[in-house]
């Protein structure tokens, strides 16, 4: 009985260190009618001057990717590249429904030969160039 309370205690602990706490750009997770953009603030890496970050964002109404592709909600990993001061999206899992409801009913892996910049089309007031700055401008960020 005490080794299942221990495997049990280890299990919780597993599942409240695996969620992620994400930062809030703009918008409200809780509200669907708004667009939201949070990102992870935890890098997926750093090597050098480039990071990958993870960003999802919730649209306020159906959209349709570069791709054709509709969604509601998606979430990515990034490529920030701060010499050139730049995002460019390496993978998104695109959602249906808003604010990352469901399963993701499509993956999409981009290439350096077909780049997808992180630019949230249609988004006013476009907080890109602010994510940029935030994630290039931590000096104090080291790959985990």
């Amino acid at each position: 009985m005490k080794n299942l309370f221990i495997a049990c205690c280890l299990w919780c602990c597993t599942l409240a260190h695996a969620a992620t706490d994400w930062f809030t750009v703009m918008g409200d997770a809780a509200k669907e009618s708004v667009n939201t953009i949070e990102v992870d603030p935890t890098p997926v890496s750093v090597t050098g001057p480039t990071r990958i970050l993870r960003v999802r964002v919730s649209r306020s109404e159906d959209r349709v990717s570069w791709d054709g592709e509709p969604y509601r909600s998606y979430v990515s990993d990034v490529l920030f590249d701060c010499p050139s001061n730049t995002a460019r999206y390496l993978s998104i899992d695109f959602y249906r429904l808003p604010a990352w409801k469901g399963e993701p009913y499509l993956r999409r892996v981009y290439s350096q030969d077909e780049p997808r910049l992180m630019q949230f089309r249609d988004v006013e007031p476009n907080p890109h160039l602010r994510i940029i700055r935030a994630a290039c401008h931590t000096s104090t960020i080291t790959n985990n």
